[in-house]
């Protein structure tokens, strides 16, 4: 397992895709700070910061849609059909390449922590909001991840994965917006489901909610349960 995800992160920073597509998110990064969370309008610090966590996760959503392009497994190719073949279970599979893509999302998460510190320049933010913030943009990847892993095991071809990746995160984000027009007993769960406009919220406010943990981990965990089903159906015809 700990191989293959070592191999599929290697295919991304081995490739110039995998390092243009991270200089893309960067750069889209750096503009949203300056343009958007900045801008020219006064805001204090906090705002700021909320702001670029904001979008860093809406990017990180769209990142993620473009990392699935490479999460299916097609047996129409000699990789594919090798890995179908392979004496692991689907399981150790389904976590190794969830765990390669995930560890490439991170890296490029990671490597946009120097944009907050542009925010010291003119005031101040606090380092655990920082923190919690990045661990809110972690989890998200990696619950976006499940989500395209099983996109992933349902499509079986990468345009296809991607879109079903996007139209799905896409409608959960929709939730939130529709919610306002809802009955007033859905409001609450509708809002809930969203990953960035209704869970993220506490972490881009600096706030740690167990209820938020536990909701992204049940993302992964029932993400990850329909890739493993639908591969070990695969397997099985």
């Amino acid at each position: 397992m700990l191989h293959l995800a070592a191999r599929d992160l290697g295919s991304w920073l081995r490739t110039p895709t995998g390092w243009w597509l991270a200089a893309l998110v960067l750069a889209l990064q750096a503009l949203q700070l300056h343009a958007v969370a900045i801008g020219t309008e006064r805001r204090p610090s906090a705002a700021v910061l909320e702001l670029f966590l904001l979008n860093a996760a809406v990017l990180t959503e769209v990142l993620v849609a473009f990392v699935a392009l490479r999460l299916p497994i097609d047996e129409r190719h000699d990789a594919g059909a090798l890995l179908l073949t392979a004496p692991v279970s689907e399981s150790a599979l389904v976590l190794g390449r969830f765990l390669g893509a995930f560890g490439y999302v991170a890296l490029v998460t990671l490597l946009s922590l120097h944009l907050p510190a542009l925010i010291l320049v003119h005031g101040k933010i606090s380092f655990g909001h920082v923190a919690t913030g990045y661990l809110g943009l972690l989890l998200l990847g990696a619950a976006s991840l499940a989500i395209a892993s099983a996109a992933a095991a349902i499509a079986r071809r990468p345009f296809g994965t991607a879109l079903l990746t996007a139209a799905i995160l896409g409608l959960l984000e929709l939730t939130h917006r529709v919610a306002g027009i809802a009955e007033l007993e859905a409001r609450p769960w509708m809002r809930a489901i969203a990953p960035v406009f209704g869970r993220f919220t506490s972490f881009r406010q600096g706030l740690f909610q167990l209820s938020d943990l536990v909701f992204f981990a049940c993302v992964i965990y029932f993400g990850l349960l329909v890739a493993t089903r639908e591969l070990a159906g695969r397997r099985q015809a």
